[in-house]
């Protein structure tokens, strides 16, 4: 376990890293962010909203772990950290994120710490779903989490894109007897592969069931049908997919207890 020390911190410009630090006298220590704004924004503590959001990508078979802060204040800006269950401080770090009911905030300037913020853990639900997950793919190393992430990055930044893909949406109610559109109504062009796997489902639209890369290993080996989603046909088309027992998989990030997440402008109701 590895210890940061806030006030000895110091960070450069834009600047987002998670540690886990003392918060008081006898305190076991808690999981905390980071940031030192690029912008500015960050200036007035009385004057700052925090929203948090979180996802997980399966990116050349290595898990990356996102979370993601809005801070809202004069202006806005946008923070991403990127967690490794395997590196020497994982495991205890997504614990503790799986267990502790508040997250802390540490704000820096150009001289040190300038204050700190302490809010509702809205992670916590998320990482106590990941170690079912994680322990189902191969432990990577490193240099392959490294060079997962800076691939993944080169493919979907900017932040504000990151930022959209992995909001949290409530499944939608199944049973809720809606009149639905069907392929007939699809406005583009669907592969006729495809086609047998075309759903419309409400408040999501035209749809396409895929497996998501995340459990390709898992549909290989079993019933592959369990693993299916439904996904925006656009997402689809635009990410690309490949097939294990004859079902489509694509590389969509996948949100434990959310679903796929998917840039909202690709929703066609």
């Amino acid at each position: 376990m590895e210890f940061v020390n806030p006030d000895a911190l110091r960070l450069v410009p834009g600047q987002s890293i998670h540690g886990i630090f003392i918060a008081g006298p006898g305190d076991a220590g808690e999981v905390g962010l980071f940031i030192r704004s690029l912008s500015g924004v960050a200036s007035d503590e009385n004057a700052i909203w925090l929203k948090q959001r979180a996802g997980l990508i399966r990116f050349d078979d290595v898990l990356l772990v996102l979370t993601m802060v809005r801070v809202s204040g004069a202006g806005e800006e946008l923070f991403d950290v990127w967690w490794n269950y395997h590196s020497s401080v994982g495991p205890e770090h997504f614990k503790r994120m799986a267990e502790q009911e508040k997250f802390t905030v540490h704000f820096y300037g150009e001289d040190g710490k300038r204050f700190s913020i302490e809010t509702e853990n809205g992670f916590r639900k998320f990482f106590s779903d990941l170690d079912k997950i994680i322990e189902k793919i191969s432990p990577w190393t490193e240099v392959e989490f490294d060079r997962a992430l800076r691939g993944f990055c080169a493919e979907s930044y900017p932040k504000e894109n990151l930022w959209e893909m992995i909001e949290f949406r409530p499944e939608t109610d199944k049973s809720e007897d809606v009149s639905e559109p069907g392929l007939q109504t699809y406005p583009g062009v669907i592969p006729a592969e495809l086609v047998p796997f075309y759903t419309y489902v409400p408040g999501q639209g035209h749809c396409i069931n895929i497996v998501p890369s995340l459990f390709e290993k898992e549909a290989a080996e079993e019933d592959p049908t369990r693993f299916l989603h439904p996904a925006p046909v656009k997402t689809v088309l635009r990410c690309g997919i490949r097939w294990v027992q004859g079902h489509p998989v694509a590389p969509i990030p996948f949100i434990p207890g959310h679903g796929l997440a998917v840039p909202p402008d690709d929703v066609e109701l």
